[in-house]
């Protein structure tokens, strides 16, 4: 009888649980990017999937002819009107049917000069 209560709750348990290749299938590479404008005092924030998409917003913030290019690590730039902050994500979609996003893990930079100085792991850099 124990036995047969075991088998009955864990076929349960495995019919509603989701299986780990619908978990990969909805899960992509992204981007997050979140910006504080100080001049009307207001946050916007993306979860993008495409580096074009960064750009055009990164453009409609900056009237630069600079792109981002390759985005290796998170990114902050600070110019006095707006905090721009870009990262890398792993971008999925919830139950409800909203994106979300989990932060990508870095490892800390390692420096050829650390040798002579007592600092030897460098964390990424912040741009202000």
């Amino acid at each position: 009888m124990k036995n047969l209560c075991f088998l009955l709750i864990s076929v349960f348990c495995i019919s509603f649980c989701p299986s780990t290749e619908k978990a990969v299938i909805n899960s992509r590479n992204g981007f997050y990017i979140h910006v504080q404008d100080f001049t009307d005092r207001t946050d916007h924030s993306y979860i993008l999937e495409t580096s074009d998409s960064v750009n055009t917003i990164f453009n409609s913030f900056f009237n630069t002819e600079l792109e981002l290019g390759d985005i290796d690590r998170p990114i902050t730039i600070y110019n006095g009107k707006f905090d721009f902050y870009v990262a890398r994500v792993t971008v999925f979609e919830k139950p409800n049917g909203k994106k979300g996003f989990r932060h990508l893990k870095y490892s800390n930079v390692y420096s050829n000069r650390s040798k002579i100085s007592k600092r030897s792991k460098l964390k990424p850099a912040i741009f202000k």
